[in-house]
């Protein structure tokens, strides 16, 4: 790992020298600069992972110099520092792009978290440029997502399959991505061009199973007042999906393996013959075998189907694959979004039991509640993931104006500590009069 570097700017030689060595000591590269100019010119030929900025530097002396380099440190973490702590100053500088604030004379103990935060920050989003760096194009994944071993097996044997007929086999964990391994094997295949049809027989009434799959005629059955092309008929040339295979009522197993076996069928109420040419894809998460062994699924129906067996993996298993499937799907909003890197990490140190349909409920959720805002965070993941109670509406104004009180407290009770409690140096120190801090002791209840 490589070493990560500060850029300290700040125009007091002493606490350059000072805090330069303290970071120095910590492990860090550190570069100084104590002017606008000497900024610029160590951005032309150095990158940093953490920029530490004093406000008030040369040549006014005022906070809008260091305010105005602000957009030019973007997107590398900065943390202002600065005497002037009032409240105003510091939202003013977070809203330009500044991460922290922190109020001077500093405290190490607290500078040391706060580096210690933004490198890891920054740490984040080199991880995620390089996942995404990592995740190809859609011609190359197939709609298969991931860069995990298992994923790029699956794509391998996706691609020597695909352009034969032989019947294939899905297993895994319920929403692990069986039918995009389906239509991946369709979409590669000779018969692109024509039907994807997707059977889910867990979600067809055993009673209307059999018109489903093969159509019916007119008159057929109450109720079925015109004729009507099943299932198998629609993809005739292209692919046929049966998914949740051991779902299927025993009497249809019967009927589905005389069509895999001569081909052709009879619609329900038909006294003709019906001939189509499809490819079968079954995916079940349920254990066949077992099914086998228990009478509940035709041995003679499980051989014919299972042909090449192929198996998803569960998301716990391949988790360096989840950051590149949720921006993946958050890609797909309308408009798209982004996820923080902290949120992907987030994401990553999950089970996920619900697999990548889990995920993507929950990345859909979090979704609505950013609302207008273009990145999804952590706290709209917890959220989503019912990990956490929304606030009410004042309470959450309320908790802004308590931070915004401590904070303020804080600054307050350091600087008078800083002046040995001499009232006109403390107010000196904060950048306001000596009535304005009277006042604000006064309101913090300070003597």
């Amino acid at each position: 790992m490589s070493i990560q570097s500060i850029l300290l700017v700040d125009d007091e030689p002493a606490f350059q020298r000072l805090c330069g060595n303290w970071l120095a000591g910590l492990g860090y590269t550190v570069k100084l600069a104590a002017t606008a100019e000497q900024v610029h010119a160590l951005l032309a030929c150095n990158s940093f992972d953490l920029v530490l900025l004093d406000l008030a530097l040369p040549p006014t002396f005022t906070p809008d110099e260091g305010l105005n380099l602000l957009p030019l440190l973007a997107p590398v973490p900065v943390v202002v520092m600065t005497g002037h702590a009032d409240r105003e100053l510091a939202l003013r500088a977070i809203s330009l792009g500044a991460w922290d604030f922190l109020p001077k004379p500093l405290d190490p103990d607290i500078l040391r978290v706060v580096v210690e935060r933004a490198m890891t920050k920054r740490r984040l989003e080199r991880e995620l440029a390089e996942w995404r760096g990592k995740a190809l194009p859609d011609d190359n994944t197939m709609g298969l997502i991931g860069i995990s071993k298992e994923l790029a097996e699956l794509r391998s044997l996706v691609r020597r399959i695909a352009p034969t007929d032989v019947p294939v086999m899905v297993t895994g964990p319920s929403g692990t991505g069986k039918e995009l391994v389906a239509r991946a094997l369709h979409a590669h295949g000779k018969r692109a061009a024509k039907s994807f049809i997707a059977v889910h027989c867990g979600a067809i009434p055993a009673e209307l199973f059999e018109s489903e799959l093969f159509g019916h005629r007119k008159g057929s059955f109450t109720g079925a007042d015109r004729d009507r092309i099943g299932l198998i008929a629609a993809a005739d040339g292209g692919t046929l999906f049966l998914d949740e295979m051991g779902e299927m009522p025993l009497v249809m197993q019967v009927k589905l393996l005389r069509f895999l076996q001569s081909g052709s069928f009879f619609a329900v109420g038909a006294r003709e013959e019906q001939h189509v040419d499809v490819r079968i894809v079954a995916a079940t998460n349920r254990d066949l075998a077992s099914m086998v062994e228990e009478k509940s699924f035709r041995d003679d129906l499980y051989y014919r189907l299972k042909g090449i067996q192929m198996r998803t993996s569960a998301l716990a298993d391949r988790a360096e694959d989840i950051a590149l499937i949720a921006q993946a799907i958050c890609a797909r909003y309308s408009p798209p979004k982004r996820l923080t890197a902290t949120a992907l990490e987030w994401l990553s140190s999950r089970q996920w039991p619900g697999n990548v349909r889990e995920l993507q409920h929950c990345l859909q959720t979090a979704a609505a509640l950013a609302g207008d805002q273009p990145e999804i965070a952590v706290d709209d993941l917890a959220l989503a993931c019912g990990e956490v109670s929304p606030p009410a509406q004042d309470e959450v104004a309320g908790l802004l104006e308590e931070q915004v009180a401590s904070l303020e407290r804080r600054l307050i009770v350091t600087a008078l500590e800083d002046s040995k409690h001499n009232h006109t140096h403390a107010a000196r120190q904060l950048g306001i009069s000596r009535v304005g801090l009277l006042n604000k002791m006064r309101r913090h209840g300070l003597r």
